[in-house]
């Protein structure tokens, strides 16, 4: 598993390891039961605090994102479909609003934004 951070970036560091970790789970890219690496591990890896990484952790197990297993360490929990539905809505939501709020700007329909997103989908894939 792959993690990078901005160390001054506007997004606390926490919260960006909480956010590549759940767009890893959404993704599939984490399968459920895949083994986090430890605190420390990431802490020394990333040259950031310990308390850092564990803020993330706990966030991300108070979400139902992770599970820790006594003497055995943090563990991807297994979602469902309705799950990662969800959670691909919440990583989309603040895009969304913002695209939504500059076709506002530009006088663009609904209608026209649509279009230019199925464009926009088909170049991309």
């Amino acid at each position: 598993m792959k993690l990078s951070i901005i160390p001054n970036g506007p997004v606390p560091v926490y919260r960006q390891l909480y956010e590549e970790i759940l767009s890893q789970i959404v993704s599939g890219e984490l399968v459920a039961g895949t083994a986090l690496p430890p605190i420390r591990t990431v802490a020394r890896e990333l040259g950031i605090s310990v308390i850092t990484v564990r803020s993330a952790w706990e966030a991300l197990e108070s979400d139902g994102l992770i599970v820790t297993r006594a003497g055995s360490g943090c563990f991807t929990a297994a979602l469902g479909e309705p799950e990662l539905k969800e959670l691909k809505a919440k990583l989309l939501s603040e895009p969304i609003r913002m695209l939504i709020g500059s076709a506002e700007k530009l006088n663009v329909t609904e209608d026209e934004l649509t279009e230019l997103i199925r464009e926009g989908y088909r170049k991309n894939n």
